[in-house]
């Protein structure tokens, strides 16, 4: 979505850069590379058939993505009066229907009043950006979560809205490549050490996705309040050695415990993540948790950029110890007020391959590995390979690298994928994941194992039309809910997911989209299934867009649920999921009313054909239906 409002530039981005887009191979990246050595800067996009790998399809895919800068590089004084960003993004989505946590507190059985949120159900969100490319960048964002109160309060940390981000970030001056002020975050090597951003892992492209982009120092701009970091980081070197260091202090929500009233050694059970204060629990957790930290990075790449080596480095401390609650699952976690780990990586760049691993160790002597490659073998075949070792006793705060668990640690596992062109307009990918958990999981109380395999093909028959089947299998062990059993037994839980969609353009303006995707899972000798059938109309011109979808589903239960995309205001990813019986529609319309000004409009309504009742606890609508209105703005200046 970035990319789309903002394109990076054919003429500077680099490998990292061009990775970062998920689309292009090896092969054709070091095409793009060896083209602008070869004749210099790109005059149009279009040149790009004119490199090695590339054809007319390929071109017109990655178009929206990518856009040529000819301008010559301005002084610093003279870009502030010529941002490539001035705007500001306001927004506002509610549930019409009342949820139970909206209502009047009632008496329970125990005599206490019941908890409800403290605020109204409307989320509230606005971000301002300022920017020019490669010189300054200054943004805010603010945002109040559904049932979260507008209010000064600075007992509970609340100072009006509930959340807010800054970052002031100057680049390639004096002798600093960037100087980043307030929020930011770090993506180096293959993320064990720092991550940021989305965790793409597996799904319908089994190549690019599985490596991370060494994207280096950024600001912080999302709403996600679990940020990073937040301080002063500083970037500075030559084209062959960087150094990136940084401090940051971040308040963060917990929850505080003593051993007993009278006990005045307090200590913290569980570091929350959510970012929701709108119950009095919930505000009486929030910032209760200093995290100071420290640390930095060293990347060093040879001459012919084919070789890139780095260092990284962290150490954290907590104002309050960390002692969550003991189970048998979690007993190698995080314990204590500090944590410090480092890690080295590399990526080597042959002409149609990129070897990748990253190797870090934290402070409990627990080890992560993660190594892989990526390869065009020819235009026609892409292969990867991924290896990962996680130690059960592995921690680190910031890690998004690949893997199935949520956080790396407690894994082992090896993934192959291939990617095949054979002809024109036929794609066809696959692949096989195996992994393995040394240590016991939640809900595993043994060690346990699974496997993830998916082959997906994709036709288009014309420019107007295309189709895709895709087939995904999935096994994994856990504990066997049949009762009876004195020792813990764990079995097999396998899910198979078949999807198959077509999309047609009618003309220039129209496009439909069909889509059904089928379940059915099998545990405990018992079968259940379910299926989701999606019907989309688009509309598109200069200043008008339109979407809208009519969805009905039915599944046997919660682990039949079907995700399904769905488009949304810009900014917003939406995979919303279904399960019970019930049909989805929603109407999503973007207008541009004049040169600088755009509006959004989306109404959703789900309606439940079997159920009286829709969501849990303060969650809870009496009833059966479900509906919600967006707004979103975007004035440019």
């Amino acid at each position: 979505i970035s990319l789309y409002s903002k394109p990076l530039d054919l003429n500077s981005a680099d490998r990292s850069v061009l990775q970062s887009l998920f689309i292009l191979s090896e092969e054709q990246i070091s095409g793009i590379l060896e083209y602008r050595k070869m004749y210099g800067k790109f005059l149009s996009a279009y040149e790009l058939l004119s490199v090695e790998g590339f054809d007319k399809e390929t071109v017109e895919q990655i178009l929206p993505f990518v856009s040529i800068v000819a301008n010559a590089k301005e002084s610093f004084r003279s870009s502030i009066g010529n941002p490539d960003n001035n705007e500001l993004f306001l927004r506002y989505q509610t549930t019409l229907e009342q949820k139970k946590g909206y209502t009047p507190p009632d008496t329970s059985s125990t005599g206490k009043i019941t908890s409800r949120y403290a605020g109204n159900p409307g989320r509230i969100y606005g971000r301002y950006l300022f920017a020019k490319e490669s010189q300054y960048s200054l943004g805010f964002t603010f945002e109040k979560d559904p049932g979260e109160q507008i209010v000064w309060d600075k007992k509970s940390s609340r100072y009006g809205l509930d959340y807010y981000s800054f970052h002031l970030m100057v680049e390639n001056k004096w002798i600093f490549k960037k100087i980043i002020i307030g929020d930011f975050s770090m993506d180096f090597g293959q993320s064990l050490v720092f991550g940021s951003g989305v965790r793409m892992g597996k799904g319908y492209e089994p190549i690019t996705t599985i490596r991370r982009n060494n994207m280096g120092l950024k600001p912080y701009r999302s709403v996600y309040e679990n940020k990073d970091f937040s301080g002063i980081a500083i970037s500075s070197g030559s084209k062959s050695l960087e150094f990136n260091v940084f401090y940051s202090l971040v308040k963060r929500d917990a929850i505080l415990r003593a051993d007993s009233e009278i006990d005045s050694d307090q200590y913290i059970s569980y570091i929350q993540t959510i970012g929701l204060h709108r119950t009095l629990s919930e505000i009486n957790a929030k910032h209760k948790l200093s995290d100071q930290s420290f640390g930095g990075n060293i990347n060093f790449k040879t001459n012919n950029r084919k070789l890139e080596i780095g260092l990284n480095g962290i150490c954290t401390k907590f104002s309050l110890p960390v002692q969550p609650t003991i189970k048998k699952y979690n007993q190698f976690e995080f314990k204590g007020l500090r944590n410090a780990l480092g890690g080295v990586y590399f990526n080597y760049h042959l002409k149609n391959a990129h070897i990748f691993s990253e190797m870090a160790i934290s402070e409990s002597k627990g080890k992560a590995i993660a190594a892989g490659i990526v390869a065009s073998l020819s235009s026609q075949v892409q292969i990867s390979l991924h290896l990962r070792s996680y130690d059960k006793n592995y921690h680190s705060f910031y890690a998004e690298g690949f893997g199935e668990n949520t956080k790396n640690a407690n894994e082992q596992g090896v993934y192959w994928g291939i990617k095949l062109n054979p002809v024109s307009g036929l794609i066809l990918a696959a692949y096989y994941d195996f992994y393995q958990f040394p240590w016991l999981k939640y809900q595993v109380d043994k060690p346990s194992s699974g496997k993830d395999f998916m082959f997906s093909t994709t036709y288009e028959l014309s420019k107007q039309l295309s189709f895709r089947a895709q087939y995904r299998y999935k096994s994994k062990e856990i504990n066997n809910t049949k009762e009876g059993f004195q020792v813990a037994q764990i079995v097999p839980k396998s899910t198979d997911r078949l999807l198959l969609d077509m999309n047609y353009w009618i003309n220039a303006n129209y496009s439909i989209k069909t889509r059904i995707q089928y379940s059915r899972v099998d545990f405990n000798h018992t079968r259940t299934s379910g299926f989701i059938l999606s019907q989309d109309l688009n509309y598109t011109n200069k200043r008008i867009t339109f979407s809208t979808r009519f969805a009905l589903f039915d599944t046997d239960n919660y682990d039949n649920r079907q995700f399904i995309y769905e488009r949304d205001l810009l900014y917003v990813y939406s995979v919303p999921f279904f399960y019970n019986r019930g049909a989805r529609f929603y109407f999503l319309a973007k207008y541009q009313i004049a040169k600088k000004v755009t509006f959004w409009f989306k109404y959703s309504k789900t309606n439940y054909f079997n159920i009286d009742t829709i969501g849990s606890g303060l969650e809870e609508i009496d009833g059966d239906n479900v509906s919600n209105i967006s707004l979103q703005t975007r004035l440019r200046f």
